[in-house]
């Protein structure tokens, strides 16, 4: 009976020690951990600071506080009222922008003309530009560990529960970890420790991601063996299926409020998969105790 509660209680402890660990306690917390808003289909009043920038669409939008990024409205009105002002710039499509003189430092300009469209598209160009270089990193990747990225793939496919809720766990441990030795930051030993910290962190999620590329481009090739994939003329192989994976979960991170959470999941999936499996190599973290034979 115990065993079977182990894994939903470690979960559970681990949400709720990353919730501790992340989770804002005051008001001028709150401020600095905003990120963008995303309004779809209903009206909005900004009355506290936005960190980042906020897009609504098919719905108004009254600005009473200040939106330190950009602000783009599709298909509704802007008012501006109180202290409410954009730092960024103003874009807009098929809305009226009433009171704005004055309150945006940027620029005010429809999304039918170039800037508009080059503004809007600007972040979304960003992102693109992160993951192309993902994809390359893991093409490099996958041709020199192509034989420990499928081991690890399979783990994600056959272990998904075992994987998520190890790489939860681990990345609340990070967490904690850099918090600890963040303390130590006055006696000089701190910045070694959070750097090595930092660089098995990273190595960890890109080797992990570069695996849950392949589990999903496997997943939707709908290949289960190896055998399958060399059998076939297209879509064959280990480099193939990271690249699908890539490509399909890179097109969901564009999407907004859903891509950001899809990719957070992935990200998960990757640290604990990456330490499932010991980065494909299947072997055991610590020294495993045998018996000594005569």
């Amino acid at each position: 009976m115990f065993k079977r509660l182990v894994v939903p209680l470690t979960s559970i402890a681990a949400i709720v020690t990353l919730c501790m660990v992340v989770a804002p306690t005051s008001a001028n917390e709150r401020h600095a951990f905003s990120k963008d808003l995303y309004v779809i289909g209903k009206s909005a009043t900004i009355n506290k600071p936005v960190a980042g920038s906020v897009q609504v669409y098919r719905g108004n939008v009254t600005v009473a506080n200040v939106i330190a990024g950009d602000l783009l409205v599709l298909g509704g009105a802007v008012v501006f009222t109180g202290a409410g002002r954009v730092e960024g710039n103003l874009i807009y499509a098929a809305s009226k922008v009433t009171n704005a003189d004055n309150r945006v430092r940027g620029h005010v300009y429809p999304l039918a003309s170039v800037e508009g469209a080059t503004a809007s598209m600007t972040k979304n160009a960003i992102v693109a530009s992160l993951l192309l270089v993902w994809l390359i990193t893991a093409i490099v990747v996958t041709l020199m560990s192509g034989r420990e990225i499928r081991l690890s793939s399979i783990e994600v496919r056959a272990s998904g529960l075992h994987c998520f809720v190890l790489g939860l766990v681990a990345f609340t441990s990070f967490v904690l970890t850099a918090i600890a030795f963040s303390y130590l930051i006055p006696y000089v030993i701190g910045v070694p420790l959070l750097a090595a910290l930092a660089v098995f962190a990273i190595l960890t999620k890109v080797y992990g991601m570069i695996a849950v590329f392949h589990a999903a481009g496997t997943i939707v090739a709908g290949s289960r063996s190896r055998q399958q994939l060399a059998s076939r003329t297209w879509l064959r192989g280990d480099l193939a299926m990271v690249v699908i994976g890539a490509l399909i979960l890179g097109a969901i991170r564009l999407i907004p409020i859903i891509g950001p959470i899809v990719w957070g999941l992935a990200s998960v999936f990757a640290i604990g998969t990456a330490l499932a499996t010991k980065f494909g190599r299947r072997e055991p973290w610590f020294l495993a105790w045998r018996p000594s034979e005569a």
